[in-house]
This record gives C-alpha cells, sequence and structure tokens, in this order.
C-alpha cells in the first residue's frame, strides 16, 4: 500500500517529474535494435524482450530491467514516472556523452514541469552522466546494475574468455590492451633486430608512456582529429607537398639520431647540450625550413596560390633560430661553461639571431595585413558599385 505523502512532498512532486534515464554508454541499443533512443514504459517492455532475444547474457538488459523496476517503484509511490533508454557512441566516449545529451534533450521536450533525473547503468557512467544532465533537472538518485552470478570453474574459464574476446574486438579496449603494447612490442623487436637492445627498452617505455599521458588528459580526441586531417591533406596534396613531408621526416629522424650519439658521448653534460646545439637543432630546423619552403612557398607559386608572405614569416623565424642555436652550440663548445648564463646567449649571438628573425617575420605580417586589409576594402567598393550600378533608371534601392 503507498505510503501516505506530506504537503510538502506533493508540492514537490508536483513540479518536478520523475524521469529514469537508463544508459548505455557504448550505444550498444543502436547496435541491436536500430535507434539509440527508446521512451516510454511499454516501448522499454519491448526493448527489452528484443535486445534479451538476440543478447541474452548482455549486462544492458540488466540494466533496462532495473529501469522499469525503478519506473513500477515510483508509480507505487504515487508519482507519474517516465523512463528512456539511451545510447552513446560505440568507440568515442566525448561523442557518447554529446549522444546522450542530445537525445535525452529531445526526449524530454514535451514533459511537463522540471525532470528529476534518476539514473540507472551498468558501469561507472552515472556519475558522467550527471554532470551533463544537471542544466535540465535535477538529479534525484543513481543505481548502478552489478549482475550477480555463481560460477564454477568451467563458469569462471568461460566468463575469462568471454572478456578476452570483448577486450580483442570491442574498439573501446582493444586500443588499450592490444594496440598501444603491440606498438611498444614491434617498436623493441625494430630497434633490437637494429642491435639497439638497450635503446628499445626506453623507446618501447616512451610509447607506453605517451598513451598514457593521452589517455589520462583525455587528449584522444583531438588527436585523432590532428592525425584525420594529416592524412586526408596528405591524400589530397600534390607531389611538391609530400616530397616536403619526407624531407621533413628524415631530417626529425637524423636530427634524433644525432641527438642520443651526442647524448651517449663520455663528455661533460656542457659539452653533450652544445652538440645537441650544433647539430640536432639545425637539423630539425633545416627540415622545417626545407617543408616550408617547398610544401607551402614553392607549392603556392607554382599553382598561383595567395598567402605566401605569411609562410615566408614562418621561414624565416625557423631560420633565424635554427642559426641562433647553432651559433649557441659553437660558443658553449669554444667556451666550455661551467654553468649557463645569460652572458652566453647574448655573446654567441642567440638573442641578435632571435630578435632579427622575429622582427622581420612581424615586419613581413605587417605588410601582409596592411595588404589583405586594402585587397578587402578594394573589393567591398567593387561590389558596392556593382549594385549600383545594376539597379534600373528610376529605381530605389528597398
Amino acid at each position: 500500500m503507498p505510503r501516505k505523502q506530506s504537503k510538502k512532498e506533493k508540492t514537490s512532486n508536483a513540479y518536478y517529474k520523475p524521469v529514469i534515464v537508463v544508459v548505455d554508454i557504448d550505444d550498444d541499443l543502436g547496435e541491436v535494435l536500430g535507434r539509440s533512443l527508446v521512451k516510454g514504459y511499454e516501448e522499454v517492455k519491448s526493448a527489452v524482450l528484443e535486445y534479451g532475444m538476440k543478447r541474452p547474457t548482455d549486462p544492458d538488459v540488466n540494466a533496462l530491467l532495473a529501469g522499469l523496476n525503478l519506473y513500477d517503484k515510483l508509480r507505487s509511490e504515487g508519482r507519474d514516472p517516465e523512463i528512456i533508454a539511451v545510447g552513446g557512441h560505440r568507440i568515442d566516449f566525448l561523442e557518447a556523452q554529446k549522444n546522450i545529451k542530445r537525445l535525452v534533450e529531445g526526449a524530454i521536450k514535451d514533459i511537463e514541469g522540471k525532470p528529476e533525473f534518476y539514473i540507472v547503468s551498468d558501469g561507472e557512467d552515472e556519475f558522467v552522466i550527471s554532470q551533463l544532465l544537471q542544466e535540465y533537472g535535477r538529479i534525484g538518485g543513481f543505481e548502478r546494475v552489478v549482475v550477480e552470478q555463481d560460477l564454477g570453474i568451467e563458469g569462471r574459464y568461460l566468463l575469462i574468455l568471454k572478456y578476452i574476446k570483448k577486450a580483442m574486438f570491442d574498439p573501446r579496449f582493444s586500443r588499450y590492451l592490444l594496440g598501444i603494447p603491440g606498438l611498444a612490442v614491434t617498436v623493441f623487436a625494430l630497434l633490437s633486430i637494429a642491435g639497439l637492445a638497450s635503446l628499445a627498452l626506453k623507446v618501447s617505455a616512451l610509447v607506453i608512456g605517451l598513451a598514457m599521458a593521452i589517455r589520462g588528459f583525455n587528449l584522444e580526441e583531438s588527436l585523432e582529429a590532428a592525425i584525420s586531417s594529416f592524412l586526408l591533406s596528405i591524400k589530397e596534396r600534390s607531389y611538391l607537398q609530400i616530397t616536403g613531408l619526407i624531407i621533413l621526416f628524415l631530417a626529425l629522424f637524423v636530427a634524433s639520431y644525432t641527438g642520443y650519439v651526442a647524448i651517449k658521448e663520455t663528455e661533460s653534460l656542457t659539452i653533450k647540450v652544445a652538440k645537441i646545439f650544433q647539430t640536432s637543432i639545425p637539423l630539425l630546423g633545416a627540415g622545417i625550413a626545407s617543408y616550408i619552403f617547398i610544401s607551402k612557398i614553392f607549392y603556392k607559386l607554382t599553382y598561383e596560390e595567395q598567402g605566401i608572405l605569411k609562410d615566408v614569416s614562418a621561414l624565416i623565424v625557423v631560420i633565424a633560430m635554427s642559426a641562433a642555436f647553432y651559433n649557441l652550440g659553437i660558443y658553449i663548445d669554444k667556451v666550455n661553461p661551467a654553468v649557463f648564463t645569460v652572458s652566453l646567449f647574448v655573446e654567441s649571438g642567440f638573442i641578435q639571431f632571435i630578435i632579427a628573425g622575429t622582427g622581420i617575420a612581424a615586419i613581413i605580417e605587417m605588410i601582409r595585413r596592411i595588404y589583405s586589409t586594402k585587397e578587402e576594402e578594394s573589393s567591398d567598393r567593387s561590389s558596392s558599385v556593382a549594385e549600383q550600378t545594376s539597379q534600373e533608371p528610376g529605381q530605389h534601392p528597398q
């Protein structure tokens, strides 16, 4: 028998409408049912049956049932709840959050009163989702569904196999459990074959460390977008731009190798730094400068494109910085100071090169901006004249 509600509770419940949100972050709903949003008690019941027939062992079935159970419980308390099940994205966690927020926003548009969300999931995603939904209403509670099982030895074996299969074929897990370790092992094997076993371990650790940092700082989406854009640009570029990229990668490899050789030498730290300044950084600068000249400036000159001044200013900065580091390295090698002081950067000409390079680049950029502004003004005047002459005699603009 439903408990009797106080006057305060009735007023609050009349204003807030309970909305049960069953969260499927990796959008198995969309994959199995062909839709990522299921709204209404009867629709969710039908979805449970259809989903359960196709994937009877999937925890999402239990999450949907838990949502229906919570719906009945709220109904028995005299409230009028709504229930929806939403899917996110198969691979991208950020995209999953955007999809869930968009679907929930659309589902609650015709709801009377302000929503009070009850979030149900089979994982640890409910706290993240609650942050997304707070702008639409208050959070009434969470329910995490944990499936209880009594497993024997055979059952545990099958469960382990199931998770191994999930780790291999689910893109959300395979990239971390197989992709990154596989890349590290490949790098280790290649460097070991080349006789660089000691370096192989360090590079493999670097690969794993970078992957952990990218995941920890949630940089995956930005990195994937940058890589996709880079690959697309390679596909659409001419042979000149591809040539520039090849030279850039070769310069990066040679600069890295010369830096590694300098570090391995039995010299003082000061001499090692000087040799890196003399070789590695100028080589890398030469590669970047070659890339800018071939892939940017020469390409635009060949195909009669605009915007060369901006690339020229970048080229000057790269050349100036490379020359500054080269001179600094020579000066350090000659003086062999015990510590680095400001006078080293002044007497070697490092600061002078940097100031000269950035100054010239700034002047070129100012010229480019002035020229661009004049072109825009000239274009606006031409458009205005064309509009006036197009008017027939005796007519006035509306």
